[in-house]
């Protein structure tokens, strides 16, 4: 083979393994990322790092399955500066090889919430293979109104977001469809990371009362 084919063979061979090679993004990129794509109408607050791996029990009924953790930040979003918290979000990240061992008993964890609180599980489809899941409250009650969790393949990543009961707006006769706004609202900044040239001049959700 002559040094020119071999040249041709492993660029080839490169280019072949390059995307399975690619690691995922830090968390902490992500996090920057979401804190940008979620302005002006949200704010991050109360950014969390964690250190090192970690674990914790996640309970489905009679079972109990063992959440091991690589990577794992948290962080709060705010309606507006210093508005109310509108979402508690957690970024985490297994091991590669029990991802998809994760991602079933994550997904039957949210299920089971819903079972239990009567309420349906709602689906979607995400840009990117990952997919969506959320699960709301029939009424505005306690502390929390819902919760959310994002499967995120490409990126090897779990997003849980519990929705607190904070905003005014909430407690209206329109409060869920104000909570159900607030999430599509968040979950479309979120995923766009690379916003369109007008969505800094969209109109933001009027969340909470302007400051005097």
């Amino acid at each position: 083979m002559t040094t020119k084919k071999r040249a041709a063979a492993a660029a080839a061979l490169c280019a072949a393994l390059s995307p399975a090679m690619a690691a995922p993004p830090f968390l902490d990129v992500l996090v920057y990322e979401y804190g940008q794509c979620v302005q002006p109408g949200y704010h991050q607050a109360g950014l969390l790092f964690y250190d090192g791996p970690g674990s914790y029990q996640l309970a489905v009924k009679d079972a109990a399955y063992a959440i091991a953790l690589q990577e794992r930040m948290g962080f709060s979003l705010q309606a507006g500066i210093d508005g109310p918290v509108v979402a508690v979000v957690k970024l985490e990240r297994p091991p590669a090889a029990q991802f998809q061992e994760q991602a079933l008993w994550r997904e039957r964890g949210l299920r089971d919430v819903a079972e239990r609180s009567g309420v349906a599980l709602e689906e979607r489809a995400v840009e990117g293979g990952a997919r969506l899941s959320i699960v709301n409250k029939s009424e505005i009650t306690g502390n929390y109104v819902g919760q959310s969790l994002l499967i995120d393949p490409q990126r090897q990543l779990f997003v849980d977001m519990a929705w607190p009961n904070k905003l005014p707006g909430y407690k209206g006769p329109g409060g869920m469809a104000l909570v159900r706004k607030v999430q599509d609202d968040l979950w479309r900044r979120m995923q766009s990371c690379q916003p369109p040239p007008d969505a800094s001049t969209a109109a933001p959700i009027p969340l909470h009362r302007a400051r005097a």
